[in-house]
């Protein structure tokens, strides 16, 4: 075999080394998910037609979703009324009793639909109606707890599916774990799914950070959300996203 051969051989492989790297390196960031930031996981749209679904997972005694709750209620009260309680995060687990809100009701006033499921308790140690779960059953149990009550309230199967997998089998990018094993005990921590016409976003990470509430109540977050500006960025964000889902309905949606 002549040298000129050899030569367009050993380019030929460079060339297919090269875009094997490239295209694995891009399945490998496609296979985790950045934190703080929602991401299009599908084109598929949950939302019964001409409606945009937000669908939050928590529990009673999260402290991310504590924080998440003022920017969640800061964008939803201009798309239904919402009544809720004022709360604190559990006061046993670190960063403690972060001022937040729990949502009771939500009655739509325009094309958003929204939806929460509290999986487990204040405490970390049983189902959110009071059902004990063995610390290493979290995961497991709180997966078929999610399950039933997104049933329950009529949502698309899909739409507990891709949090449970969103949870527990992506990592999150700065971590390297999912959301819900990077956290002591291992749990279903947090989640925000929106979809509707233009497909499904989902953010598992905190958008609020917990601890600049630490010492606040809840009553002076609520008069005083204005002075936050991790709220209101985080709020931007959330409206932002039921922009893009909406797609076609974008307009039907304040802004």
């Amino acid at each position: 075999m002549n040298r000129p051969i050899i030569a367009v051989i050993v380019i030929v492989v460079l060339v297919i080394a090269f875009f094997s790297i490239y295209y694995i390196s891009k399945l490998s960031n496609a296979s985790t998910i950045p934190a703080g930031k929602f991401v299009k996981i599908s084109n598929m749209d949950l939302a019964p037609k001409g409606e945009v679904i937000v669908v939050e997972q928590s529990w009673y005694g999260c402290p991310v979703g504590a924080a998440a709750s003022w920017a969640i209620y800061n964008v939803l009260k201009n798309y239904g009324n919402i009544t809720f309680e004022f709360h604190y995060s559990d006061p046993d687990h670190n960063p403690a009793n972060i001022p937040g809100l729990i949502f009771l009701n939500f009655t739509p006033t325009s094309i958003v639909r929204f939806y929460v499921a509290y999986v487990y308790n204040e405490y970390l140690n049983a189902s959110y109606n009071g059902t004990p779960i063995p610390q290493n059953k979290l995961v497991t149990v709180g997966e078929e707890i999610l399950k039933e009550e997104y049933a329950s309230m009529g949502l698309n199967p899909q739409v507990a599916n891709y949090i449970i997998q969103y949870e527990t089998q992506v990592p999150i990018q700065q971590y390297g774990k999912p959301s819900a094993y990077y956290v002591q005990p291992p749990h279903l921590n947090f989640a925000i799914l929106i979809s509707g016409p233009n497909g499904t976003y989902i953010i598992t990470t905190p958008i609020v950070n917990p601890n600049i509430l630490s010492g606040y109540s809840p009553q002076y977050v609520y008069s005083h959300l204005d002075n936050f500006q991790q709220i209101i960025q985080a709020s931007q964000m959330i409206q932002q996203v039921i922009l893009e889902a909406a797609g076609p309905l974008a307009s039907e949606c304040p802004t």
